[in-house]
């Protein structure tokens, strides 16, 4: 007996009256069997119709359920908010906003559109797969609702321009209320005194000497050309590349100057102001890229290894032992040697030809399961976090810097970790703009932030180089 609807149960009440006729009519006796067999499918039609006169409810996960924060009190959908949402609140919710991504991105790479009725129909079956409580809100807003999904909006491009590298995200980092953030920098320790009731009017006030630290954010840009003539059959397969293209240059654009930043003209690396981008840090930039040296991302701010110099706490590292590479750190003022608090940040070289060979590192009994010769790398030396950075390179001179004739050398920073801020000035932006007498688009991706020293110039940085690589 199948009682799967409301129909169904009252389909079997009535069978069960008319067999209950039947006997009835035939005279035949109602046995024991009889009964607890039509008592049994009474108790299961009671049952299925019990359950379907309760309401259904709709199983969804967890993060599914938060999607409610974007269905209005009216009962309409926040569709600008769904989709720039940067938190992926379930597996449905992540899909959605690739798709509108790829979506979008092909209408703004293909002349017009053209091409994107694929997507569009992807997007739109995707949408009629929504959790109830947002698709009811997508056909109440227009038809099925994937038409009614924003255009010119990039979710997860400008989601994964947000991504720090692990350099970045090493530091601090907050948001910048305005472009321009000064923060009140104490120079000078507040004096204790012991607390006596009898004399705490005659207690002279001793408030710390301060000064003004001031940060402005800079933009980074990153820009890509594309075809306006471009078919949507050649644009889908590239769009990962084209994503992953303009974060990877803004990410590696604010992680080269936070190493190798120098605001001043006379920037150490760039040792000339007559041609653009002479320094490719070992490749990793096209020398001939910008207009002028004044375009430099590595003129965005202070760097670390210019900051040391400034502070004068670079030095020549070149004995590399371990005892070399405290030396460097007993450079730094005193009260910015917690070890807990600093990071050692190395050229890959460095780390594989220099740090895993040391014996402090090296083996079993000194490091034991952290050792270099299992790992491959080491996470710590002498109580610091250690970090490979690809910023820290290996074409630099014997004084540190980038010269253009010597480039055999690398090094390492040390630094105080909570005397250095990442500022973050609002969202990162996606540009789109159609160069019609070159029939051309051009895509740029903007980042807005700035590397702050806390310390206010104090020696929370040092600089190890003239280090070999071979």
């Amino acid at each position: 007996m199948e009682i799967e609807t409301k129909a169904d149960a009252l389909r079997v009440l009535s069978d069960i009256k008319t067999e209950q006729k039947r006997l009835a009519d035939a005279n035949r006796d109602l046995n024991d069997n009889v009964i607890e067999k039509m008592a049994s499918d009474l108790k299961d039609v009671q049952q299925k119709l019990a359950e379907a006169a309760a309401p259904k409810v709709e199983t969804v996960s967890e993060k599914e359920a938060t999607l409610r924060y974007h269905v209005k009190a009216d009962g309409s959908l926040d569709v600008a908010g769904l989709v720039n949402d940067d938190t992926d609140r379930g597996e449905w919710h992540a899909e959605f906003k690739r798709l509108v991504d790829d979506r979008n991105f092909t209408k703004m790479l293909t002349r017009d559109g053209r091409g994107s009725d694929a997507l569009e129909a992807k997007l739109h079956e995707h949408v009629s797969k929504a959790p109830a409580m947002i698709q009811r809100a997508f056909s109440d807003a227009a038809g099925v609702g994937s038409e009614f999904v924003p255009d010119l909006l990039l979710p997860e491009l400008r989601k994964k321009l947000y991504v720090p590298t692990a350099l970045e995200a090493a530091f601090p980092s907050f948001n910048m209320p305005g472009k321009e953030c000064k923060f009140p920098f104490s120079t000078g320790a507040v004096a204790p005194f012991l607390k006596n009731a009898a004399t705490w009017s005659a207690i002279t006030a001793r408030d710390d000497t301060t000064s003004q630290i001031s940060a402005t954010a800079q933009s980074f840009g990153a820009r890509i050309t594309a075809d306006e003539d471009t078919v949507a059959d050649s644009v889908v397969p590239a769009l990962d590349y084209f994503r992953d293209s303009l974060t990877v240059a803004l990410q590696a654009g604010v992680e080269s100057a936070i190493m190798n930043g120098d605001s001043v003209d006379a920037h150490a690396d760039l040792h000339t102001t007559a041609s653009p981008r002479l320094w490719s840090e070992g490749g990793r930039w096209n020398t001939g890229s910008v207009a002028s040296t004044a375009a430099d991302h590595r003129r965005a701010f202070i760097g670390l290894r210019a900051a040391a110099f400034d502070a004068s706490t670079g030095r020549d590292a070149s004995t590399m032992t371990y005892a070399d590479i405290l030396e460097t750190r007993s450079s730094l003022d005193g009260g910015y040697q917690a070890a807990s608090d600093l990071l050692m940040i190395v050229s890959p070289i460095v780390m594989t030809k220099w740090l895993l060979q040391l014996t402090e590192t090296k083996t079993l009994d000194v490091m034991g399961a952290a050792a270099g010769i299992l790992n491959g790398s080491i996470g710590k030396i002498g109580g610091m976090d250690v970090l490979v950075s690809g910023a820290m390179t290996d074409d630099l001179s014997a004084t540190g810097v980038y010269d253009g004739v010597t480039t055999t050398k690398t090094g390492y920073v040390i630094c105080h970790r909570p005397s250095w801020l990442m500022g973050n000035y609002k969202p990162q932006t996606i540009d789109i703009d159609r160069e019609i007498t070159k029939g051309q688009i051009e895509i740029v991706g903007t980042r807005r932030c700035a590397l702050i020293d806390m310390s206010n110039g104090a020696k929370s940085v040092a600089y190890g180089y003239n280090v070999a690589k071979s």
